[in-house]
């Protein structure tokens, strides 16, 4: 399990990373480090794709070319390192960020093709993911990796250090975390990548590289490496609260919705979709929000004909003497209100005798409103469960009374 993970978990990881950038992509302008991020989020994510084994050894059988997932992956590192110096170029001297990464690009076509040529004339006949156990020592993969090392190091340096220095600067503390994670896992990388140039050198020269030291690093300094830069490129992201914040609020509403959809359908615009289709949809989630507390207003409104004010005194007094207070209070007596005005609904009962309307709780603005209603539906769980409690209790002592006489 731990190896599938190992080999798999950094493709699966960039996959859901795109999933939530594409989400979130067409509210946003188009800019050059936007288009940047794609490209470095794109060249990561097949890299790491290409390397898993099932993956690669189809990419061999399909082209009819051994390891060739090993030049893909390589040419994808090369690029996403040139991608994120152009983005962190674009960041330090936006002004003269084209003219400061034209020569590195020129640098990387150059190695890319020296690894090309390299690549066509090593035997490298059996295709196997575990590619330096098998070839550590056959001429031209030593040539090979040192062409790709020097194409690779000044890009993920000089990011390395544009990212450690714009973080020293950055105000907003996720920015300012997420450039440092990339910093950390770039340097991951070049450590990882200057490791196995030291271990073909090794093994092409018959010199001892420790396995003890070998090991670990194969392991461990890659998926670091990916993870890092991964979280650290949409930490920004992840943490607006468009994201996180509006999606637990609209589950957290899900249930009083639904619930008040049930008595009255018309009020929603969209019908109620599967939870997991909804927690899947990261799209448009503050239109969504909006339009669900309005819908929950809809459906409050609908239902003010069984809105009957004795409940609401019932629940009041009941509710303070249990020692609650202030939005709680509201929120409790709301639930309670709206839980017998749903049951009256369903049952078809005539309206309560009293006409005299009960105030309608909420906030100022909807920020407040959402507050409001999330602590409504919180009640309306407890208020639901509670009644549920009581009629399972009253239909067993019904029965018990039955089965007696």
């Amino acid at each position: 399990m731990g190896e599938l993970l190992r080999h798999n978990g950094p493709a699966l990881l960039a996959c859901a990373v795109i999933v939530v950038r594409l989400a979130r992509h067409r509210r946003h302008h188009r800019t050059a480090t936007s288009t940047m991020g794609w490209i470095v989020l794109l060249a990561i994510a097949l890299s790491l794709t290409v390397k898993a084994p099932l993956v690669y050894q189809a990419v061999s059988e399909l082209t009819g070319i051994p390891n060739i997932g090993r030049l893909i992956d390589h040419g994808c590192i090369l690029v996403a390192g040139w991608g994120a110096l152009g983005i962190l170029l674009h960041i330090n001297h936006p002004e003269e960020a084209r003219q400061r990464s034209l020569p590195h690009a020129v640098w990387i076509a150059l190695a890319f093709t020296g690894m090309c040529v390299l690549f066509a004339f090593t035997r490298t006949p059996v295709d196997d993911v575990r590619f330096a156990g098998r070839y550590g020592r056959t001429p031209g993969v030593l040539e090979y990796w040192l062409v790709y090392l020097a194409g690779m190091l000044p890009a993920f340096l000089n990011s390395a250090r544009l990212a450690a220095r714009y973080a020293g600067m950055a105000t907003d503390s996720a920015v300012r975390l997420g450039l440092r994670l990339i910093s950390i896992g770039v340097l991951c990388s070049v450590a990882y990548h200057i490791h196995k140039g030291l271990f073909f050198a090794a093994r092409r020269f018959g010199i001892h590289y420790p396995k003890a030291l070998s090991m670990p690093l194969d392991r461990y300094l890659t998926l670091a490496a990916a993870i890092l830069v991964l979280i650290g490129v949409t930490l920004p992201n992840w943490r607006s609260p468009d994201v996180f914040g509006a999606c637990r609020k609209l589950l957290r509403l899900r249930p009083l919705w639904l619930a008040l959809y049930r008595v009255n359908p018309r009020i929603a615009l969209v019908p109620p979709r599967p939870l997991v289709l909804e927690l899947l949809n990261l799209r448009d989630l503050e239109l969504r929000l909006y339009r669900r507390v309005v819908e929950i207003r809809d459906g409050r409104l609908a239902l003010r004909e069984h809105i009957d004010p004795r409940v609401a005194e019932a629940a009041r007094a009941e509710a303070a003497g249990r020692g609650l207070a202030g939005q709680k209070l509201d929120a409790l007596v709301e639930a309670t209100t709206l839980y017998s005005a749903m049951q009256a609904a369903r049952a078809g009962n005539d309206p309560p005798s009293d006409p005299s309307p009960v105030a309608v709780s909420g906030g100022h603005d909807l920020a407040g409103d959402i507050a409001f209603l999330d602590e409504v539906a919180l009640a309306y769980r407890f208020v639901s469960r509670k009644h549920r409690r009581c009629e399972l209790r009253e239909r067993l002592q019904d029965m018990a009374r039955t089965g007696r006489s």
